[in-house]
């Protein structure tokens, strides 16, 4: 056999004994992927919202997501955070044989999520404006918008708070409480928001 088709064999056999990269790139952390107004995603780039301050928080609490933003309106910025922590029980139960709606959002541990509002005061103290019941669609991350929209990712308590998210849902406070505005599905397990102030997972 020549010396050129020796080469040649080589090279060919090099090609096809080696290893492929996996289809998309090198395995590298997927792109961010903005939500659209219409409900499309498209690529983008993260712009994150500001942090909030370190807080004197609950022992108990795990916060999985903070983001320091005015969701209120009253243009006061709050810390607004995604918390599980040990499930308790509506206050009106003690006085009912009949187990409440909330009853069944907790997870294997025994915590449930929740989405808490607080106003931080200096020295890490703050004051708690409002802290949800626990959530039926578990919160695993959070971020607001620059005109107040809560965003979150959604999971399940048999998934469990380190899971990819289902779903990406967009609220607006109401006084008392959050209203859904949308609820988009989606794999993800990032949220940010864009330059632009949009939604944008990974």
């Amino acid at each position: 056999m020549s010396r050129a088709r020796r080469l040649v064999l080589t090279a060919l056999l090099t090609v096809l004994l080696a290893p492929h990269a996996p289809a998309g790139g090198l395995g590298g952390p997927a792109p961010w992927r903005a939500l659209t107004p219409q409900g499309t995603w498209t690529p983008t780039t993260p712009a994150p919202p500001r942090a909030c301050p370190a807080l004197h928080l609950p022992a108990t609490w795990d916060v999985r997501a903070s983001v320091l933003a005015d969701v209120t309106g009253d243009r006061t910025p709050e810390c607004v955070l995604a918390v599980w922590r040990p499930w308790r029980n509506w206050p009106v139960a003690r006085w009912s044989a009949h187990p409440t709606p909330i009853t069944p959002n907790r997870d294997a541990r025994g915590d449930s999520a929740h989405v808490a509002v607080l106003r931080p005061l200096p020295g890490g103290r703050y004051r708690e404006l409002w802290v949800g019941s626990a959530l039926h669609q578990p919160v695993t991350t959070l971020t607001v918008r620059p005109d107040g929209t809560l965003v979150t990712l959604e999971t399940t308590y048999r998934a469990g708070r380190a899971a990819a998210a289902h779903a990406l849902s967009e609220w607006r406070w109401t006084g008392f409480g959050f209203r859904l505005l949308r609820r988009v599905p989606t794999a993800a397990r990032a949220l940010t928001l864009d330059p632009l102030g949009r939604p944008a997972v990974r």
